[in-house]
């Protein structure tokens, strides 16, 4: 647990200089490398899964991780999109694939009912988004919306961290 906490504490300080600007949003490799940290950043083979995510990346070893373990499954095509930022839903989705790893409960009694943007959320994120805003993993935006598909800044993405540990 220590070494979860500090890893988490790293996080944030890499994600510090984001913090300032208002529009920063963490990248889908960022939010994948998070996740990899916390399970203590293992050595694990770079596997050239995804052909735009290239072998002198940062995040390349816990893109390859994150993908043999299911927790990834990339946008389509062969392609991950390392470095374009990570959804709610997106995120909602890795994070509830990273909890059934763990064997911990992902059944969710389904947020429905109190979200007021059911329909913009993707058919392929839905019981996710409502699993991980109903154990309170991510916050409802304001307005009881959930915004599916809205991105992921380093705050929340530091509070995220914070939560599954």
């Amino acid at each position: 647990m220590k070494k979860l906490l500090i890893s988490v504490l790293c996080l944030t300080l890499l994600f510090a200089p984001a913090l300032a600007a208002d529009d920063a949003t963490v990248t889908r490799g960022q939010f994948v490398a998070g996740i990899w940290e916390l399970w203590g950043g293992v050595p694990y083979e770079d596997t050239r899964v995804f052909s735009d995510v290239d072998h002198d990346r940062s995040d390349t070893t816990a893109i390859c991780w994150a993908y043999d373990l299911g927790l990834v499954q990339g946008t389509g095509g062969g392609l991950f999109a390392p470095d374009r930022p990570i959804t709610r839903e997106e995120a909602a989705v890795l994070l509830r694939r990273a909890a059934d790893y763990l064997g911990r409960e992902t059944a969710t009694s389904s947020n429905l009912a109190e979200c007021n943007d059911y329909d913009g959320i993707s058919p392929w994120a839905d019981d996710s988004l409502y699993w991980a805003t109903e154990i309170r993993l991510i916050d409802w935006a304001p307005g009881g919306l959930m915004a599916p598909g809205e991105t992921i800044s380093p705050a929340e993405f530091s509070g995220i961290l914070e939560r599954f540990v």
